[in-house]
């Protein structure tokens, strides 16, 4: 199932997948089918410990699975993360949506000794182009952009088949790209990046504020039933969807900021792709990628505006998982470098 002269897995791997909200494992075999799922919610409120215990615990039980084993055991670990990391110490830096004790948190090696398996960990973001160049939209392609729209906004670029990382592993937060100087506050403490704008997060910001200055009588309603004071994504798009004026401005600005940071993308990384993913990014669906297209089109250089085109990824809810396989395949150097 891997393309010709693609990333391939000579053993299966465990894949683990850590998100914000939720921490999701499986066995990815050698013809990268997902086995042995597990997962469960990520246990942020109490803290680096538990979420370490939690990831161990589902690591585990999908080694447990007979379903897992039918292929074969696992040989090693691949890790898919929020970032900031630094993917060579396997070192989780400082990731906005994990909590705030969950820094400089040595992940891979901590799951590499309680699992006893070999661990490699990269970016959410980095395992998820892995995964699109092997088996999704990016098949076959070698210099492409992956842009997530979720609970957070990331980013990885791939140049001439190879992941650009930096020196400090942080090449790619596409999220904090600049839209506005004096835009909403973003999650890393800045101004106007984009992840503020068009996250779910930062949408979810959006209202709040808009529900506190009484410019939505719908979004107030469901803040007043909110516990912890936050509103999400989704129910920004579901009260727009209604119709409420402030929820449309903001669903709207987010579309606009995504399209112009695409517009940027194209003339910084001269991109034959921009693979579109993440939970929001789904559920717009072409009410997101179409006014990218057309602001590319029409306002980025004349050459990738002709050339580059923005597509929506393949791989779905997988992507972190085959990510995770996939930073396996590559620090074994099973296919080009």
């Amino acid at each position: 199932m891997s393309p010709e002269g693609g990333l391939r897995l000579a053993e299966p791997v465990l894949a683990l997948d850590l998100g914000g909200t939720r921490i999701r494992v499986a066995i990815v075999d050698t013809r990268w089918h997902v086995r042995a799922r597990r997962e469960a919610p990520t246990p942020v409120e109490r803290g680096p410990d538990a979420i370490v215990a939690e990831c161990l615990a589902l690591l585990r039980a999908a080694v447990a699975d007979p379903v897992g084993a039918e292929r074969g055991a696992p040989t090693a670990v691949g890790i898919s993360t929020p970032g900031p990391v630094d993917p060579w110490s396997g070192r989780v830096v400082d990731p906005p949506n994990l909590g705030p004790g969950f820094r400089d948190i040595d992940l891979a090696p901590r799951l590499e000794a309680g699992i006893g398996l070999p661990a490699v960990l990269d970016r959410d973001t980095q395992a998820a182009a892995l995964a699109e160049a092997t088996v999704g939209a990016a098949a076959g392609t070698r210099d492409f952009v992956y842009v997530t729209v979720s609970t957070g906004v990331g980013g990885a670029v791939m140049i001439d088949g190879r992941l650009l990382r930096g020196p400090d592993g942080t090449a790619g937060e596409l999220g904090h790209l600049l839209i506005d100087l004096d835009g909403p506050p973003c999650g890393c403490g800045a101004q106007g990046h984009l992840e503020a704008f068009a996250s779910g997060t930062g949408m979810g910001r959006q209202g709040v504020t808009a529900a506190q200055a009484g410019r939505s009588p719908a979004l107030a309603a469901r803040l007043r039933e909110r516990a912890d004071g936050r509103l999400s994504g989704r129910d920004i798009a579901e009260a727009a969807d209604l119709g409420d004026v402030a929820a449309i401005a903001i669903v709207e600005g987010a579309r606009r900021a995504f399209a112009a940071a695409c517009v940027t993308i194209a003339d910084v990384f001269d991109p034959d792709l921009i693979v579109v993913g993440g939970g929001i990014a789904d559920a717009q669906g072409e009410r997101l990628l179409a006014p990218a297209r057309l602001a590319v089109a029409s306002q980025a250089f004349r050459a990738p505006s002709r050339r580059t085109r923005v597509v929506a990824a393949a791989l779905g809810d997988d992507v972190g998982l085959v990510g995770a396989a996939a930073l396996v395949a590559e620090r074994s150097g099973a296919g080009p470098r």
